[in-house]
C-alpha cells in the first residue's frame, strides 16, 4: 500500500481519539519489534496507525493478530490486575492490546489456548480464555494507561463470565506431527555432528522418514546455526539430568511449530491480513522467513539471504538448495503404500523420539 498521488484519502477521526497516545504505544510496539506480517508492509511502515488506518477504513481489510501462548497468557494476567511494573512483558503486551483496540485488529487466540490445555488441563485453560475475552472486550483507554505507565494495572471488579466448555487438550493432529519434527530435532542436537551434517541429516530424514514440513525445516536451519542463532526459548532443558524436563522443552518446541504452522495457514486467506505476535525472537525469525519464503516459493535466494546472517555463504546455498530440491521431489507410489498400510506409524515415531530423548546420558 502507498499513500500516493492518485488518491486522496481524508479519515475524520472523533475529537477525542487518543492519536498521541496511540503514537506513543506504536514506538513501544516497534522498538520490541513483537510483530511479524503475513503481507507485504505498507510504505509508511508496519506499526505506523496510518497503514492500518488506510487498510481498514480504505481496503476494506481486516487486520487479525494471531498470538502465541505467551502474549495470549500475558494479557490475561493484566485483566486479572496482576502488575505490570515487573514484568516488562505484561507492559508490551498492554501495549499490544491497546495499538489494537485503537485500530480495530482483531486477535484470534485459539492456538494459545489448546496449548495451555494440553499443559495445564481443560479447567485452567478454560478460566484463562475467559479472561482473555474479558481482556478483548473494547477499553481502549485502560488499555493505554497501562501500556504508558500510567497505571501500574487494569482495575476489573469482577470476573468474566464463563466460556461454553470445550475439549481443548484434544490432541490437535497437526501438532503431533510437529512433535515429531521436534523429538527429532532434538534427537539430532544431542549428537557429536557438525551444525551443518545435523540440518542435512533432519531434511534427509523428513524427506525419507516422515514427512517434510517447512516451518520445522526452516526453524532446523535456524536452530542448528552456528553463528548466534536466535534460539530464544526454544527446546529448553534439551540437556537436563532430568529427561523429563528435556522431553518438556522439545514439547513446547513443538507448539511453537503449531503456532507458526497456523500462521503459514492464515496467511493464504488473501482477503485479510494477519500479524504474528510473540515475545520470543526465534519464533519471529522462522515466521517471518516462512512468509518471505511463500512470496517466492521457487527461488532458493529467498532462503540463502534469510540465513546468511546465521551460516557462512557456502552453507547457507547448500542447505536453501537440499530444501528446495527436497520439496520438489515427488513420492514413489511404494511409500504412500506402506504410510497406508502402517496407521500406528505416528504413535510409533513419537515412541521412538521419546526413547531416543530419555536415553541421553548427560555428562
Amino acid at each position: 500500500m502507498s499513500l500516493d498521488d492518485e488518491a486522496l484519502f481524508i479519515l475524520k477521526m472523533p475529537p477525542d481519539f487518543p492519536v498521541d497516545d496511540l503514537y506513543a504505544v506504536a514506538e513501544i510496539l516497534f522498538d520490541a519489534d513483537i510483530f511479524i506480517p503475513g503481507y507485504i508492509p505498507p510504505e509508511v511502515g508496519l506499526y505506523e496507525p496510518k497503514g492500518f488506518l488506510y487498510s481498514h477504513h480504505a481496503e476494506r481489510l481486516e487486520t487479525i493478530l494471531l498470538p502465541d501462548r505467551n502474549v495470549a497468557s500475558r494479557l490475561a494476567q493484566v485483566i486479572r490486575g496482576k502488575s505490570v511494573s515487573q514484568d516488562h512483558q505484561r507492559r508490551q503486551a498492554a501495549a499490544i492490546m491497546a495499538f489494537a483496540q485503537c485500530l480495530d485488529i482483531q486477535i484470534e487466540p485459539s492456538i494459545a489456548f489448546h496449548e495451555l490445555a494440553h499443559v495445564q488441563g481443560n479447567d485452567a485453560a478454560h478460566e484463562e480464555l475467559a479472561w482473555f475475552r474479558a481482556a478483548d472486550h473494547p477499553r481502549p483507554l485502560d488499555w493505554l494507561n497501562v501500556a504508558l505507565s500510567r497505571a501500574d494495572r487494569m482495575n476489573i471488579q469482577a470476573p468474566p463470565p464463563s466460556v461454553v466448555s470445550r475439549n481443548l487438550a484434544r490432541p490437535l493432529h497437526r501438532w503431533k506431527r510437529n512433535y515429531i519434527h521436534a523429538l527429532k530435532i532434538g534427537e539430532i542436537e544431542l549428537t557429536p555432528m557438525s551444525k551443518l551434517d545435523q540440518v542435512l541429516t533432519f531434511f534427509k530424514w523428513m524427506y525419507e522418514g516422515f514427512m517434510l514440513g517447512g516451518p520445522a525445516a526452516l526453524l532446523a536451519a535456524i536452530y542448528f546455526a552456528p553463528n548466534s542463532a536466535p534460539r530464544g526459548g526454544l527446546f529448553k532443558s534439551l540437556r537436563s539430568p532430568d529427561r523429563e524436563r528435556a522431553i518438556g522443552g522439545i514439547r513446547n518446541a513443538a507448539w511453537d511449530l503449531t503456532h507458526l504452522s497456523d500462521f503459514t495457514r492464515h496467511v493464504q486467506d488473501q482477503s485479510k491480513r494477519y500479524l504474528f505476535a510473540s515475545f520470543d525472537v526465534g519464533a519471529r525469525h522462522v515466521a517471518g522467513l516462512l512468509f518471505e519464503t511463500g512470496q517466492d516459493p521457487k527461488n532458493p535466494e529467498t532462503v540463502v539471504t534469510g540465513l546468511r546472517r546465521w551460516w557462512p555463504e557456502k552453507d547457507a546455498r547448500l542447505i536453501a538448495q537440499m530444501l528446495f530440491d527436497y520439496f520438489s521431489r515427488g513420492r514413489p507410489p511404494e511409500w504412500y503404500a506402506d504410510q497406508a498400510a502402517n496407521p500406528g506409524r505416528i504413535d510409533e515415531l513419537v515412541s521412538e523420539g521419546e526413547r531416543a530423548v530419555r536415553q541421553f546420558a548427560v555428562a
